[in-house]
């Protein structure tokens, strides 16, 4: 839950190639990487973070950065330890605003205001296994992977490789790098009224978890929040909207023909609940809720059939009248001997009367028109 400033990015292992403007773009694919060719990216995108912070007057020590060989301390950090820093410079914009001191705060698991202002927050820590961790002389012992770089405050990780048809993988991936920055799992409010937060991972200090009041809390959930008006997701290169490359590289799927007799609610009650159309142009909403939330919102969960579409009403009026019809129904059957309750006896046992409201069907056709 915590601020971690970081990027994921999928990249084509390859580059695409026109010989001719009258020719598609051909594949011709990288050579394998190598650490060595990561470690010159990694140190790279380091010079150039830190020239941007420095245009800005940003102070890369105050921001956390370790030192470079050759740099000198600030004076006003020369004396200070490690947990006396003040919190992430963020020159004028810390006085006019509260939003950078929350995100200072979260980066460095601070308490961003209240009477503990700058003091670490409390932590669930299992001493058990924070020994066993010092025993095994994991932390010492710890070699980075092929293709992983971590040093000087930054890390790349370029060990991960999604070969050709491995769709599901695929998917996967797309899946992790879009993912929610939190995880309702594992938080839980305490009977005391505090908010813990359980780390997917043991830290090697033994620390499982954090403790915070609802404000805190809140002001964590705060800091994740992104900047308004910025896309959190680009595309570049023959995979940017704009490239003249996009509609040779991006494979179309085929287009599905319906015929026009056939009406598109008759259609959506035949299919199953995990069936798709392979030559379906795009995926279904309900499809999509499915596959994202793994709810199957056209199964009835009295019946177990199968919903599908009646109508799609936009008038006002017919919405009343069908919300009255409900409204009606329901106090009828409140209001007849036994409340409504199945398990009570008496004449309430019978079914409730169907709801008399005529719904207008729309025209059969191959397609709903929404208008444009």
């Amino acid at each position: 839950m915590g601020l971690n400033v970081h990027f994921h990015s999928l990249y084509l292992d390859g580059v695409y190639v026109t010989r001719s403007a009258f020719e598609s773009p051909v594949f011709l694919p990288a050579d394998p990487l190598t650490s060595a060719e990561v470690a010159r990216v990694h140190g790279d995108a380091i010079e150039r973070i830190r020239r941007v912070l420095k245009r800005y007057s940003l102070d890369p020590i105050a921001l956390g950065l370790p030192l470079r060989k050759g740099d000198d301390p600030p004076w006003e950090y020369a004396d200070a330890g490690a947990d006396e820093q003040p919190l992430l410079d963020f020159g004028d914009a810390r006085d006019d605003a509260f939003f950078p001191a929350l995100k200072a705060a979260s980066v460095k698991s601070l308490v961003p205001f209240g009477p503990g202002a700058g003091q670490p927050l409390k932590r669930l820590i299992d001493p058990d296994l924070g020994l066993a961790f010092q025993s095994s002389g994991w932390g010492g012992q710890y070699v980075p992977p092929p293709l992983v770089v971590n040093a000087d405050g930054f890390s790349l990780h370029a060990a991960t490789l999604i070969r050709k048809g491995q769709r599901a993988q695929l998917e996967k991936l797309c899946r992790y790098v879009t993912r929610p920055a939190i995880s309702l799992e594992r938080f839980e409010v305490r009977p005391d009224g505090m908010v813990s937060w359980l780390l997917r991972k043991a830290w090697r200090d033994g620390t499982k978890g954090f403790v915070m009041t609802p404000y805190q809390f809140m002001a964590r959930l705060a800091a994740l929040a992104p900047h308004p008006r910025e896309h959190q997701l680009t595309y570049q290169g023959v995979l940017a909207p704009a490239s003249s490359l996009r509609d040779l590289v991006v494979p179309r799927p085929v287009v599905r023909k319906e015929p026009k007799d056939v009406d598109v609610a008759d259609e959506d009650g035949s299919k199953s609940a995990g069936e798709s159309s392979k030559d379906q142009r795009y995926i279904r909403w309900a499809d999509l809720l499915k596959r994202v939330f793994s709810e199957d919102v056209l199964r009835c969960p009295r019946c177990r059939g199968r919903r599908h579409m009646i109508s799609v009403i936009t008038d006002p009026e017919t919405a009343r009248k069908v919300l009255e019809g409900v409204r009606a129904a329901a106090r009828r059957s409140s209001d007849s001997p036994g409340g409504g309750d199945p398990s009570s006896p008496g004449p309430s046992r019978s079914p409730p009367a169907e709801l008399k409201v005529r719904i207008p069907m729309p025209p059969r056709q191959g397609r709903l028109n929404f208008g444009k």
